[in-house]
């Protein structure tokens, strides 16, 4: 089972259950018979249903200063999942998967309800929230027998099964390589590897035949890469899609989580744009080096962003449209909003498509240690309170920023959306050039004269 979402936002697109979907295909492989419940599987537009989030009758927000944040049930009704459950056969075991620290709360309601369906059936929790939160697990779903912490060796490299699905999905998830050298302060890869920084990739000719299988059965033609650091293997992805290029399969690649923009050169950018990229994800945290180091990302630079971008520029892909998007990550604790707008403005002036992303402080990484007597002694919250979108670390900087309000970072979302937005002739107007309105804005954002020029080759 693929428990439904608490969340007060949730983006559907790349959102399989893929780990569940390879234990699916391990357990078969074991002589299981394997049905599946995909509380989030999404319609043909690419939506899942959304309704508000009750508990006892009232409505669940959250009142973060001067904005209320509502928290809606997303994906199937739990009366939708116990009629599912009903029309099964009795399993012997129930798996569910559990993926976001901050969703905790509807694994354990699955579980609950899975134990009422299934009162003899022997049930199994695992995924990142158990694996970075072993003791939070084990204290909130005591209805479960099995909390697996870690990876589950022998279904890693399995496919996924998608004929477990009555109408096959519009695309599939691949992961062709598990594990990533770096230790950044933010991210739990290393957590979910073991605590190790080995890296290990499967075939490129076994990645390949999965991907021409899902042409074969199922007539998906667009696949979206989820890896730790998908270019860490030298030449490992430039492989795989050169067998697709070679074998003449006319696909969809994505890659929604990014590459390490020191690895990618104009050869692979170019194979990549043959082979069937049409969007390239470039991480961009900060223009501050000193930021970078203090997050354990000393790989990480604007120059190598530039030289990433100008590669893919040559490679065929075009800057100012969706073509090539840039992360921005803010809401960390000790955030300057003055160094965000003018991440934001350098990256818009660059790019001109950039993706917002609020940080979530996730358990096993340095940040949440580091700060966790704040989180959860002084402030008192739970897991589910850690979603960045509902601003953990506000009260943390109102201590230096007395005027910060919730809503500066959600303006900061909105004018991210609007130069996304602001397109003429379907390109992203620039705010970074000599035009009257691009000064005015930058005098009003206070942003003149800081933010680099460098002109990306075209």
């Amino acid at each position: 089972m693929n428990p439904p979402v608490y969340d007060a936002q949730y983006w559907a697109r790349w959102s399989q259950p893929a780990g569940l979907l390879r234990i699916a295909t391990y357990l078969k492989e074991q002589g299981y018979k394997v049905t599946l419940v995909d509380s989030m599987e999404a319609d043909a537009r690419g939506f899942v249903k959304k309704r508000e989030r009750r508990v006892d009758g009232q409505r669940i927000t959250y009142i973060r200063d001067d904005v209320t944040k509502a928290v809606w049930h997303f994906g199937l009704g739990w009366d939708e999942v116990r009629t599912r459950m009903r029309e099964m056969p009795v399993p012997d075991e129930v798996w569910i998967g559990s993926v976001m620290t901050y969703w905790w709360e509807s694994t354990r309601d699955a579980v609950r309800y899975a134990r009422e369906a299934f009162p003899n059936a022997r049930i199994c929790v695992g995924g990142i929230y158990p694996t970075l939160a072993p003791e939070h697990a084990v204290r909130n779903l005591s209805g479960a027998d099995v909390v697996f912490v870690g990876e589950l060796k022998d279904a890693s490299d399995c496919p996924t099964d998608l004929s477990l699905y009555a109408t096959p999905p519009s695309y599939a998830i691949l992961t062709s390589s598990r594990g990533c050298p770096w230790d950044c302060n933010y991210c739990a890869a290393r957590m979910l590897n073991g605590g190790t920084n080995k890296v290990r990739g499967r075939e490129p000719e076994e990645v390949v035949d999965e991907i021409e299988e899902k042409v074969k059965h199922f007539g998906i033609r667009h696949f979206g890469f989820y890896e730790d650091n998908a270019l860490i293997l030298k030449g490992h992805l430039k492989r795989i899609l050169e067998l697709v290029i070679e074998r003449g399969l006319k696909l969809t690649f994505y890659a929604p989580e990014g590459f390490e923009t020191r690895l990618l050169d104009f050869e692979l950018l170019s194979v990549m744009k043959q082979a069937g990229f049409r969007k390239v994800h470039l991480p961009f945290e900060t223009l501050k080096w000193e930021t970078n180091e203090g997050w354990n990302r000393r790989h990480a630079s604007t120059a190598s962003f530039e030289v990433a971008l100008d590669a893919a520029i040559c490679a065929g892909f075009k800057p100012r449209t969706e073509e090539i998007n840039a992360f921005v990550l803010f809401g960390l604790p000790d955030d300057n909003l003055q160094d965000i707008i003018d991440g934001v403005t350098y990256v818009h002036h660059m790019v001109g498509s950039v993706i917002p992303m609020l940080f979530t402080p996730v358990p096993g990484t340095k940040v949440y240690r580091d700060h966790s007597g704040y989180l959860h002694d002084e402030m008192g919250w739970d897991l589910q309170h850690l979603n960045g979108k509902l601003l953990p670390f506000l009260e943390y900087n109102q201590r230096r920023y007395a005027e910060l309000k919730a809503s500066d970072y959600l303006q900061l979302e909105a004018l991210m959306s609007i130069l996304n937005n602001g397109k003429f002739l379907s390109r992203a107007v620039d705010l970074c050039d000599a035009s009257a309105a691009s000064r005015a804005f930058r005098e009003i954002a206070g942003a003149v004269d800081r933010v680099p020029t460098h002109t990306p080759v075209i």
